[in-house]
């Protein structure tokens, strides 16, 4: 039986996935030089991603009758409206490596829950494999 330690574990996880930068890219309105959508793609996909991740806590969160907290962006994000890519790129990775220790604290916490560790893991792999691709963006 998951216990409030764990569940507030999740909420963190999930706290941090919905206030992210990448998840705010879709308010923002990012521009890029030129006609190459191919960037403005690859941040809908992170978003997409990171949306399912989301759907996932909080659906294992539901199904625990546990208390769901979304996060909420931070008011510092408002200064990025119509922002270049190239402007984003350093900030979307510093939050990126923010929302990964951000996971292991949660994975630490949801030890011996398999169901969450799962999840937890999960949802890691895939803000690795984001923030790979991000280094790789940003370096082009």
């Amino acid at each position: 039986m998951p216990d409030s330690t764990t569940n507030s574990a999740l909420n963190n996880a999930l706290a941090a996935l919905t206030s992210s930068l990448v998840q705010y890219t879709g308010e923002c309105g990012p521009w890029t030089a030129g006609d190459d959508d191919t960037e403005l793609a690859a941040l809908d996909l992170f978003r997409r991603r990171q949306q399912l991740q989301i759907a996932r806590l909080v659906e294992l969160l539901g199904d625990r009758d546990a208390t769901i907290e979304f996060g909420r962006f931070p008011t510092k994000y408002t200064d990025l409206h119509f922002v270049s890519l190239e402007n984003l790129y350093p900030r979307l990775i510093a939050n990126q490596e923010v929302i990964l220790e951000t996971l292991k604290k949660a994975a630490t916490a949801c030890r011996g829950d398999e169901q969450a560790e799962g999840l937890i893991a999960d949802a890691a792999a895939e803000e690795q494999r984001t923030l790979e691709e991000l280094g790789t963006l940003a370096a082009d």
